[in-house]
């Protein structure tokens, strides 16, 4: 029962990896990018609320949980390049401008700055391209906000915190 909450974290990668994959059946696949973006943050939320709840010490895979979030958002960035959703060289304009800004100031909060779009684009072309899982989208972004409320509310928290830090640099 201890592993549960690292192999959590690790589906993330693997989700990551058939998110990428999926780039190569192009536009069909959104749906399946769309459900399986879905599986992967819902085991974000439940990965640490299961290692607390176990009083499990922090492991390595539990060190790089977020490692394996911005995997997830770079694969669905790769996917919606890929399936022409996302323009090639936007898209990497704005990887070239990120990992400057990121190597720069490393900062978790930067990370997040330019990660938080490339989180919203999936639900922003599925409303246009697939509404059916846009709106399944929504409403679990509903049900995770109402679900584990005080978790969003200490990230926004934390990254306002580490914003003003950065700020004073």
């Amino acid at each position: 029962m201890k592993r549960v909450p690292d192999l959590l974290t690790l589906s993330r990668g693997v989700i990551a990896v058939a998110v990428l994959s999926l780039g190569f059946l192009g536009r069909a696949a959104l749906e399946a990018v769309i459900v399986l973006t879905m599986i992967g943050w819902t085991t974000d939320i439940f990965d640490g609320r299961l290692a607390r709840k176990l009083n499990k010490p922090p492991t390595w895979v539990g060190e790089q949980e977020f490692t394996f979030d911005m995997m997830m958002v770079f694969s669905a960035l790769c996917y919606l390049t890929m399936s022409d959703f996302v323009p090639l060289l936007p898209a990497l304009a704005y990887i070239m401008v990120a990992a400057a800004c990121i190597a720069y100031f490393r900062s978790k909060s930067v990370t997040m700055s330019f990660a938080f779009p490339v989180v919203a684009l999936p639900l922003v072309v599925a409303y246009y391209e697939a509404p059916r899982a846009a709106l399944l989208y929504g409403i679990w972004i509903v049900a995770a906000l109402l679900l584990d409320w005080s978790r969003f509310k200490g990230v926004v928290l934390e990254f306002i915190g580490n914003a003003r830090r950065l700020g004073r640099r």
